[in-house]
């Protein structure tokens, strides 16, 4: 886990991608999550990577989002790439900002801007940018804070812009499975079965089930796996215990039963999931 007070004590790092070498320290970094906000933007150039085990590209005029704690590395940059690199604490990001960019949702996915949408964002860090390379003040700071602020509402914009939803108004179905998302976020470790979330949420299993189907196109126990799937990887290729104390840690008693639930789903053994990005 890289930690943002390990960089500066501001909450923030704002950066300009101008160089091979700094693509090729990206690239080095491998697979990591960060306990903040990194957001990209490409103004030139490509480049290739994986954001919680899903590959994903961006180019020109494009923006990516990658969320405090997913798993993500950059396995190619062009080498004339040239762009913006931010990282933001969360702290920083007014909390119905966090609500909507961390909204299961909405997508996550890179965001084509257009060359006018990229503009008004550079425009925006070259500002905070100058700003920071003055000489340090309270007034300064805070006008920077205020900078990203405005810059993190047009990015969510954005986002919830693609999706073509609007942040209060939402369906039934919509609303019954954010809240089973978030529920989902705190309690997967506890709760493993459609029933137990249908009953917390005061939800028949059946109504519960459409509902869920309908607003993302897979039923409840689809997204309990993946919850709990995503983790398990993320603590195989992190932590160092066995794979029967990251069961544990799961929540499952039975370690065989969790490795072969693993195995079914992802097509290879914990161990052998661990082994391909230990070696």
């Amino acid at each position: 886990m890289h930690r943002l007070d390990e960089m500066t004590d501001q909450g923030f790092h704002i950066e300009r991608v101008a160089s091979a070498e700094m693509a090729e320290d990206a690239i080095a970094l491998g697979l990591h999550r960060d306990d903040h906000y990194i957001i990209v933007f490409v103004e030139r150039g490509s480049s290739e990577g994986v954001i919680d085990f899903e590959p994903f590209s961006i180019r020109e005029d494009m923006i990516v989002c990658v969320l405090p704690g997913q798993v993500h590395s950059f396995h190619y940059v062009d080498r004339e790439a040239r762009g913006w690199f931010v990282a933001l604490d969360p702290g920083l990001i007014p909390e119905t900002l966090r609500g909507v960019l961390e909204d299961p949702l909405l997508s996550k996915k890179p965001l084509f801007v257009g060359r006018a949408g990229m503009s008004e964002l550079i425009a925006c860090l070259e500002l905070a940018d100058k700003l920071q390379q003055r000489t340090d003040s309270v007034y300064n700071r805070q006008a920077i804070y205020m900078m990203l602020a405005s810059l993190t509402a047009m990015i969510t914009g954005l986002y919830a812009g693609r999706q073509e939803v609007a942040v209060k108004t939402v369906s039934r179905a919509q609303s019954i499975t954010r809240d089973f998302r978030k529920m989902l976020a705190a309690d997967y470790k506890k709760l493993k079965s459609p029933g137990e979330y249908a009953a917390a949420m005061h939800l028949s299993l059946s109504y519960f089930n459409e509902a869920v189907k309908e607003a993302t196109g897979f039923n409840v126990g689809y997204w309990i796996q993946k919850e709990i799937l995503l983790e398990a990887k993320r603590l195989l290729y992190y932590g160092k215990c066995s794979v029967k104390e990251i069961a544990h840690e799961l929540g499952y008693e039975d370690h065989t039963y969790f490795s072969r639930m693993f195995k079914k789903a992802v097509g290879k053994t914990p161990g052998a999931f661990r082994g391909q990005y230990h070696r």
